[in-house]
């Protein structure tokens, strides 16, 4: 996804990061653009653009113009909602509730457009093999871990979780091969995961990580990874609106393709502990 790609600015130089702020600011107006116009505007040159082009997939500036063009295309009828601050000060309840919708349909196209084929199906045999499952997840993520955990119980598979790094650490220690482990961390810097990740990674674990940070450190040691929109700053936002949306859709994607491996024989053991639960529960 360009636009994606363009905001991520990984192994950008500072005059691409130039370019690529320009672009993002101006998207419209650049599809009008000769290269040597956005060249002048941004403070560019040619061949710096070129250079970035190709950095993104595409073969020049014309090519560029055209898949923006073509991502324009979609998301146009889509009102572009800051991710960081989704509404402005004294808006009305109905105004709000709309920028909500609008950032989460947003969210969950652009998450959509990462997720690849192969990377999931192989994530849902990873845990599907797995002898013992670990969720890695601090605040608001952890949230989204325990949903998980409790979808996961569901069929059968035991999950271990703890929201106390001290516990997290034990865990990454008596992982083993035959497990597998799975990081949720939006910013991909989560103090002692890279540790963790080498510790289990050493010991044979299948490690997985949800993440906007594909190019960090902890993304590196992971066998798989499942990218995330980027979209919030770490400090100037709201609230963790965009970044719980995108991973509680990866979450929900993940659990389904493992889920699909043996559909029938999941849907009866979920109806039978459900059957179970109620039983058993009644006063």
């Amino acid at each position: 996804m360009l636009l994606e790609k363009l905001r991520r600015a990984e192994g950008f130089s500072e005059a691409e990061r130039q370019i690529a702020g320009y672009v993002l600011e101006r998207r419209e107006q650049v599809l009008g653009m000769t290269i040597a116009e956005l060249a002048s505007a941004a403070y560019a040159s040619n061949p710096t653009i070129v250079r970035l082009c190709r950095k993104l997939g595409v073969s020049g500036f014309r090519e560029f113009k055209i898949v923006l063009s073509s991502e324009l295309e979609r998301s146009a009828g889509h009102e572009n909602v800051d991710a960081n601050k989704p509404f402005g000060l004294q808006e009305s309840s109905d105004t709000i509730a709309h920028r909500i919708a609008e950032l989460t349909q947003a969210t969950v196209r652009e998450g959509a457009e990462l997720l690849q084929g192969t990377e999931l199906d192989a994530a849902a045999a990873m845990l599907d093999a797995a002898r013992n499952v670990y969720l890695f997840g601090t605040g608001d993520s952890m949230v989204r871990a325990l949903s998980f955990q409790g979808k996961l119980l569901k069929i059968n598979r035991l999950v271990q979780v703890s929201n106390l790094m001290q516990e997290q650490g034990y865990h990454a220690f008596n992982a083993s091969a035959g497990d597998c482990a799975v990081f949720i961390t939006y910013h991909g810097r989560q103090s002692g995961y890279a540790e963790y990740a080498a510790t289990m990674k050493k010991n044979g674990v299948g490690l997985i990580v949800i993440t906007a940070n594909s190019e960090g450190k902890l993304a590196g040691l992971c066998d798989l990874v499942l990218p995330l929109p980027l979209s919030e700053d770490p400090f100037g936002k709201i609230a963790t609106f965009s970044s719980q949306i995108s991973i509680d859709y990866v979450l929900n994607v993940l659990y389904s393709c493992l889920f699909n491996l043996r559909y029938e024989h999941h849907f009866e053991m979920k109806q039978a502990g459900q059957a179970y639960a109620e039983r058993t529960s009644e006063p």
